[in-house]
């Protein structure tokens, strides 16, 4: 389950294209299916350019200032999958 977790994004774009593809070659390869399951591959592409985490511009030195504030601050940790 782990392997699933931290690889999902990777996984789920697989599946749903292998399912598609299935389902739309039932009766051939057209140039409409050709285009579908590029678009689908596209979107997935696209997506994961504007949702992939960026590194930090934090510091250490705002970091500690910011845990040390006495407010509730909020970390996280974020894998490129």
């Amino acid at each position: 389950m782990a392997f699933f977790n931290q690889y999902s994004y990777l996984i789920t774009p697989v599946f749903v294209t292998v399912i598609v593809a299935f389902f739309l070659m039932r009766d051939g390869l057209s140039r409409r299916d050709v285009i579908a399951i590029t678009s689908i591959i596209g979107a997935f592409v696209i997506a994961w350019f504007f949702i992939r985490p960026t590194p930090s511009n934090f510091t250490q030195d705002q970091i500690e200032a910011a845990l040390k504030s006495g407010k509730p601050t909020l970390i996280e940790f974020q894998s490129e999958y």
